[in-house]
């Protein structure tokens, strides 16, 4: 009782000494310091602040020091009293609401409230305040601008522009966000015509966006007196200004006058204006290799790239089933050497395998005449050479291309396209280089190529290129990594083939074209003999072998017009799904724009893919994606049914008779039963082993 009681009057004493140091507060603003205490309560109150003891002292001794400083000041009318308790309780708000936002740190608290107060301190003997603004980091200036208590003050607007400036240098990538967000303010702001011009430089065609819109920023961009941006405000009030915008960096340096582009904007045009792009884009490419920056060069390349599409890719690969080569590349007949690379290089992710093997290469090489293909990449400045090499290669025609060339001329190509692999953002350049290696025959390039490898050993990936290159050419397994890669990418275990159930089961996936009908047929007949049986379903049919070891499923090839043969599919997946059976193995059984379906539902589980489509191997990314330890067996051209039958029916046996796959046995096999044409394309189909590309994206990411 007694220590309870000299507790309570020293409580009662310091509250008293405490109080005796505030001023009388009049009836008339004991509102407004109550609001302050309570959301001074509400902020000690905060999760991450409650248990900073430190912290909550402070924020308490400036709250009540403010408060005290405010109602002592003698200088003060009462209106600006009101004024300043209604803005230090804004700061308590809007420091809640930072914090619940993620706006600010916990430790940024106590720097907001020293801020408000050197500003307060500032504005009430009518001085300019901004410095303080110009001395916080961005979250903390919003704040105090966001109180609403200095709008009066002379550097009030230095200070909201400030704060407008430091956000689009901390946030480069949303500046024409946050101009938009300032409305009408933004006519009056000092830094945006200078934030405007530089954002037109970097990203020209955000700007355009914003330009034509009916808003206090279109307003502001498009009076802004710069050759640039008059050019970028101009094009978007033209109601066929983005046919203009590809144009904008030859239009703004004078290297191409408007009424060039206007005769070619009619569609009976399309081509032209696709002849156009290519000579201004070869223009640019001379230019950037002079030291030139440009401006919307990001422009010009979507646009070429979507005329590649919509005009040439999307036209010939429709066609894919027309036979007679002028018919079905009609199309490219009049075009350039440079215009075909052009459709080669920016539509590689599409070009159906026969598109570039029997219409795009071949032309270019007629097309060429005299020149030499060294010829080609000179006109092109280069641009995208790298590519060029590595669609080439994806489709067994690089040997041919270098053919074409001077032999020291395509040495030079070729050690440069090895060169910098370590400093690209992705692996995409190094596994290109592993696929061209392995596409080419000729030794004295090989060794050229190891050479220009070998230079940069030093780095891990230079090392592992090395290691795998030298390990293809010379079919050894001298080094560790190699040894145990190879020995992985070499077979395939039965016992890791199996599933839950002991069996080893693939899947198929059919298409409903004619030609998918067609192949389905000749699967359900090819195992219509003694050892194996079919059941057949609705939607799949499941042919297994007598002993059990393997099932093979497929779903029916259903009229695709009306997407039955996905639904037979779907039906598929839920029937294994239900039974819990896991296929090891997946075949693509249709053409290649088919692939990237089936890609897209195989299975982390999967150990083995078979991509029967042309041009499967530019897929092996993607499949790895999708099951990272899987095997892929794909060609680089054009892929046959009966290879792939063939394939299929080597490895079903096998595990039929509990064999483990063994892919050089398999190839040779295949070497003796192929004959003819099948045996010629069946050189295009690449073994795990040799597959030296899928086998660097797996080693280098599991490093």
């Amino acid at each position: 009782m007694l220590w309870a009681v000299l507790c309570t009057m020293t409580l009662a004493a310091q509250s008293t000494k405490k109080d005796h140091q505030m001023p009388t507060i009049p009836a008339m603003r004991g509102l407004s310091h109550d609001y302050i205490i309570e959301n001074e309560k509400a902020l000690i109150g905060y999760p991450s602040i409650v248990q900073n003891l430190p912290l909550r002292d402070s924020i308490q001794a400036a709250v009540f020091e403010n408060r005290k400083w405010i109602e002592s000041n003698l200088a003060l009318s009462d209106n600006e009293k009101f004024k300043w308790l209604r803005g230090f309780n804004n700061l308590l708000s809007e420091i809640q609401l930072g914090l619940k936002l993620n706006k600010i740190k916990p430790e940024e608290v106590a720097t907001c409230i020293h801020a408000f107060t050197a500003a307060m301190h500032t504005s009430a003997k009518g001085l300019n305040m901004s410095a303080v603004i110009e001395n916080e980091n961005v979250s903390v200036g919003s704040i105090l601008l966001a109180t609403q208590s200095f709008t009066d003050n002379i550097g009030y607007g230095a200070s909201r522009d400030f704060i407008v400036l430091k956000n689009c240098q901390n946030n480069p990538g949303q500046v024409l966000q946050i101009l938009d967000k300032q409305g009408l303010q933004i006519s009056n702001n000092r830094y945006a015509d200078s934030i405007l011009i530089a954002a037109a430089f970097k990203n020209a065609e955000m700007v355009y966006n914003y330009a034509a819109a009916p808003s206090a920023l279109g307003k502001k961009i498009q009076s802004i007196n710069h050759p640039l941006v008059k050019w970028i405000g101009r094009l978007a009030f033209m109601k066929t200004g983005r046919y203009y915008f590809p144009f904008l960096d030859a239009l703004y340096t004078g290297k191409i006058s408007i009424d060039t582009i206007t005769p070619l904007i009619p569609e009976d045009q399309s081509e032209n204006y696709f002849r156009l792009l290519v000579h201004t884009r070869t223009q640019q490419v001379e230019r950037i290799k002079m030291g030139d920056k440009l401006v919307a060069e990001a422009a010009l390349l979507s646009k070429l790239k979507s005329l590649v599409m919509d005009l040439y890719v999307n036209d010939i690969n429709g066609l894919h089933q027309t036979e007679i080569a002028s018919i079905r590349f009609k199309k490219l007949a009049n075009l350039t050497p440079q215009e075909l690379y052009y459709i080669a290089v920016l539509g590689a992710d599409e070009l159906y395998t026969s598109s570039f093997v029997s219409g795009i290469y071949p032309l270019i090489i007629q097309k060429l005449g005299t020149k030499t293909t060294s010829d080609l990449l000179t006109m092109v400045h280069q641009d995208f050479f790298k590519k060029f090499i590595a669609v080439a290669a994806n489709y067994n025609t690089l040997q041919n291309f270098l053919s074409h060339m001077p032999q020291d001329t395509s040495g030079y190509y070729m050690r440069s396209f090895v060169r910098d692999l370590d400093k690209a953002p992705t692996l995409e350049d190094a596994v290109d280089v592993a696929d061209a290696f392995s596409s080419i025959t000729d030794t004295s390039m090989q060794n050229l190529l190891l050479t220009e490898i070998r230079k940069n050993k030093s780095s891990s990936l230079y090392a592992l290129l090395d290691e795998l290159c030298t390990a293809f050419v010379e079919d050894n397994r001298k080094n560790n990594t190699t040894h145990t890669l190879l020995n992985n990418v070499g077979a395939l275990s039965i016992n890791t083939l199996k599933n839950n159930q002991q069996k080893v089961v693939i899947r198929q996936y059919f298409y409903g074209d004619k030609d998918g009908a067609q192949i389905f047929n000749a699967f359900i007949n090819s195992f219509n003999k003694v050892g194996w049986k079919t059941t057949k379903q609705k939607y799949f049919t499941e042919v297994s072998s007598t002993n059990g070891r393997i099932s093979i499923y497929a779903n029916a090839p259903l009229d695709e017009k009306e997407e039955l043969d996905l639904k037979a599919q779907d039906s598929l997946t839920a029937y294994l799904s239900e039974k819990q059976i896991t296929p090891s193995i997946i075949v693509h059984r249709g053409h290649s724009y088919y692939a990237n379906h089936t890609v897209a539902s195989i299975d982390s589980s999967a150990k083995l893919v078979l991509l029967g489509s042309c041009g499967g191997y530019q897929k092996l990314a993607a499949v790895l994606k999708r099951a990272p330890e899987t095997q892929v067996i794909a060609s680089k051209q054009i892929g046959k049914g009966v290879i792939n039958a063939a394939l299929l029916s080597q490895i079903a046996e096998t595990i039929e008779k509990g064999q483990d796959i063994v892919w050089r046995v398999v190839w040779k096999q295949m070497n003796v039963q192929l004959k003819g044409a099948a045996k010629t394309g069946f050189q295009d189909y690449i073994p795990p082993y040799k597959n030296i590309g899928l086998m660097l994206l797996k080693t280098y990411r599991a490093q």
